[in-house]
C-alpha cells in the first residue's frame, strides 16, 4: 500500500465514574477480581480496549450512515463479509485464483463490510491504529478502591448462596491521553471516526461492570492533524516527520456530512 496520508486524532478521556478493566487475576487488595496495572502499580488503558470500544461504536452507528457492519457473524447481521469464517471458507478459492494484486484488492473491497475495511480482516490489514492511553499523572490519586458484588439468581431474583465477591476499581476523575491514527483513510472512514468522536464527547462507557454505572467517560480536548505525502509543497516536511497540519475536527465533520447527505 502506497502511503499517501495519515490522520491523527488526539484527545483526553476523563472517567466520571470509577473504572474497572480486569486483569484476570486477584486484586492488589486481595479482592477476587483485580484491575490492570503497570509494574509501578498505576492503572493502564490498553490500546486494545480502546480499539474494541471504538469498533463497537462504529458497528452500532453504521446503519444510520447506510454503511454495512457484519458484526463478524453473517448469521447475526445478514451481511456477507470475509471476516465471517463460514463465508470466507466458501469464497476463499475464488480469491486464491486471482494472481494480480489489484484484482485481489477489488475482490476484497466487494466482499468486505465497511467496518472490516477500516479495522482489518484475516485477508487484509486495517487502516486504524490505537495507542495505549497515557496516564495524566496528577489525576491519579494513587489508590485502588474495592467494591462488593453479589451473584443474583435470575429465576428467584435472590442472591445465590456463597455468591458474594468483591472487585477492584480505579477511582473516578482519572484521565488518559489517547491517540488514534488512520492510514490513507477513505471518506466513509473519516465519517465513522467523526461520528464516534462526537459520541464519546457526549459520553460513553468503557470496561467492566458498566451496567452498574462504572466506566462512564467523556472525551475532551480533541485535536485532528493530517500528514499529506501527496502535497508537493509539504512532501519533504512529511518525509521528515514534521509536516503535521492542524486541520481540526472539521475534517471529520465534513466527511460525516458528505456521507450522511447521500443516505
Amino acid at each position: 500500500m502506497k502511503l499517501e496520508k495519515k490522520v491523527l486524532i488526539k484527545g483526553t478521556i476523563r472517567f466520571i465514574s470509577a473504572l474497572h478493566i480486569g486483569s484476570g487475576r486477584e486484586g492488589e487488595s486481595l479482592s477476587n477480581i483485580g484491575v490492570l496495572l503497570d509494574p509501578a502499580g498505576k492503572p493502564i488503558l490498553p490500546g486494545s480496549t480502546l480499539k474494541g470500544k471504538f469498533r463497537a461504536s462504529t458497528e452500532k452507528i453504521a446503519h444510520a450512515m447506510a454503511l454495512t457492519a457484519c458484526m463478524m457473524d453473517k448469521g447475526l447481521s445478514g451481511v456477507e463479509c470475509i471476516t465471517d469464517e463460514g463465508y470466507r471458507n466458501q469464497m476463499i478459492d475464488n480469491f486464491r485464483t486471482l494472481t494480480d494484486s489489484r484484482k485481489k484488492l477489488v475482490w476484497l473491497a466487494g466482499h468486505t463490510c465497511h467496518i472490516c475495511k477500516l479495522f482489518g480482516s484475516p485477508l487484509q490489514a486495517g487502516r486504524i491504529f490505537f495507542n495505549d492511553g497515557e496516564l495524566v499523572e496528577d489525576t491519579w490519586p494513587g489508590v485502588i478502591q474495592t467494591r462488593d458484588g453479589v451473584v443474583i439468581d435470575r429465576d428467584s431474583e435472590r442472591a445465590r448462596d456463597r455468591g458474594k465477591y468483591n472487585f477492584d476499581v480505579v477511582p473516578a476523575g482519572i484521565e488518559f491521553k489517547i491517540g488514534i491514527e488512520l492510514i490513507n483513510p477513505l471518506e466513509f472512514e473519516l465519517a465513522l471516526s467523526g461520528a464516534v468522536v462526537h459520541e464519546w464527547q457526549e459520553g460513553a462507557t468503557l470496561g467492566g461492570f458498566s451496567s452498574r454505572g462504572l466506566g462512564r467517560f467523556v472525551m475532551r480536548e480533541v485535536s485532528v492533524k493530517q500528514l499529506d505525502f501527496l502535497d508537493p509543497t509539504r512532501r519533504l516536511a512529511a518525509l521528515l516527520g514534521n509536516g503535521w497540519q492542524d486541520v481540526g475536527i472539521t475534517l471529520l465533520d465534513s466527511a460525516l456530512q458528505s456521507v450522511v447527505a447521500t443516505v
